[in-house]
């Protein structure tokens, strides 16, 4: 029987290189997953003869976030996984970029999913088994990241909230970090 056999599961940023992957693997064993994303991919998320359903949504927009979990809850009852994996910067040196720059670079992978999480905390709970937020967080996290500051201040954020959020929601929800 397939690991994840009948689990809801949501990753943002699933059309996307690591998201589809990630996607494909709940997929193929068993998940019910449902990608999220700001364009629906090319092609479908297909694991097998199973495919991943699509959800669009900027998810930097809470009211936009807000609307995923709305629509999850009200689809499925529940979330068993959020993999908040959405994110990316283009490199840029600190003395080039733009506040708006910094700000729509910290909001992506910072905000976010910080906000996502504690959005999707009520339908988490709702989930039968322990539930789990997977953060995909970066070694530009975790070391100096010159050329993309903002993006590793970001993820330095998310790797601290990972660790808070793991505290304060287990042992109900499991809340762990990648660092890719």
């Amino acid at each position: 029987m397939a690991e994840f056999a009948g689990r809801i599961v949501v990753v943002t940023g699933g059309a996307g290189h690591i998201g589809r992957a990630i996607c494909e693997v709940f997929l193929a064993e068993g998940a019910e997953v449902i990608a999220i994303g700001r364009r629906k991919p090319k092609t479908a998320i297909v694991a097998g003869d199973r495919e991943a359903s699509f959800f669009s949504a900027d998810i930097r927009d809470p009211g936009a976030s807000q609307a995923l979990i709305d629509h999850m809850v009200s689809t499925h009852g529940r979330i068993d996984i959020l993999v908040n994996n959405a994110g990316g910067g283009p490199p840029v040196a600190a003395a080039d970029a733009s506040p708006e720059l910094t700000q729509k670079i910290i909001a992506l992978n910072l905000t976010a999913p910080v906000v996502l999480s504690q959005q999707a905390h009520p339908a988490l709970m709702a989930s039968e088994q322990v539930a789990s937020v997977i953060n995909i967080a970066s070694v530009s996290g975790a070391r100096p990241s010159p050329g993309t500051a903002a993006y590793g201040a970001a993820k330095a954020g998310l790797l601290n909230v990972t660790k808070s959020l793991a505290m304060e929601w287990g042992p109900d929800i499991r809340v762990n970090a990648l660092i890719v």
